[in-house]
């Protein structure tokens, strides 16, 4: 049960939620942002979880 959670606590998790947090509010709150921060910000989001989802854990091949 440790085991489980610390693998739901790691810092991929942490990022991928508070991201996806951000952009929910973002999306949702009515707030006006800037069409070239917003795009920045929705392109760092791609990458991000781009990167997280598709590295190898441990450099194993």
């Amino acid at each position: 049960m440790k085991d489980k959670l610390a693998k739901l606590i790691d810092v991929k998790s942490i990022v991928t939620l508070v991201l996806t947090g951000a952009m929910v509010g973002i999306l949702f709150s009515g707030v006006e942002v800037p069409q070239e921060a917003l795009a920045l910000y929705c392109t760092s989001y791609g990458a991000i979880i781009t990167y997280f989802f598709t590295r190898k854990d441990g450099g194993k091949e």
